[in-house]
């Protein structure tokens, strides 16, 4: 089995969006994303981040883009030179060549098709580039948009994690989904 491969600097381009890798200049955009009240309410930080936070959080992602093998992709999604949201993998097991994803992208631009856009630019990462096999995602049981754009990528609901999570005081349900690199 050959290891997973390190993309140093990510780069992806789709019809409308492309994720790249954050800049300085995009804290005040990332700033905004993060405390649009619809984002907020769904991320798993116990507030929104403030300005100082997010600036801080650029270099960090760097830093971490830095490792080897890279197990964290922190990139930006950007149309027409906006930021429009964000995309994450994360090699969770690289033995085992796994991963996990997760997207947000703002509200303004929800229900035009760039969720679905960001998370198959996300798997194409994952299994064209970096060579996992297994893709994993995680979204609430009351977001059946989320179900969709995972559906729409070709992963398979697995269940339903019972308290998977602890945010702000309470407890949260996960619906799981996955997909192979030989389901593609």
């Amino acid at each position: 089995m050959s290891p997973i491969r390190s993309v140093r600097p990510a780069h992806l381009s789709g019809p409308r969006c492309l994720l790249r890798e954050w800049v300085d200049s995009d804290a005040e955009a990332l700033h905004a994303l993060t405390n649009e009240p619809q984002v907020a309410d769904r991320m798993l930080d116990e507030h929104p981040p403030s300005p100082a936070e997010v600036r801080a959080v650029l270099p960090a992602w760097r830093d971490a883009a830095g490792g080897e093998p890279r197990l964290a992709y922190h990139l930006a999604a950007v149309a027409r030179d906006r930021l429009v949201g964000l995309g994450t993998l994360t090699v969770t097991s690289p033995e085992h060549r796994r991963g996990e994803i997760g997207y947000v992208v703002h509200p303004g631009h929800w229900g035009q098709g760039l969720g679905t856009e960001v998370a198959g630019l996300l798997l194409r990462l994952a299994f064209e580039q970096v060579g996992l096999h297994r893709v994993e995602a995680t979204t609430r049981p009351d977001h059946p948009a989320s179900w969709r754009v995972l559906e729409k990528v070709g992963m398979r609901r697995e269940g339903l994690s019972r308290d998977h999570l602890f945010v702000r005081g309470r407890w949260w349900d996960s619906v799981r989904y996955a997909v192979l690199a030989t389901d593609r």
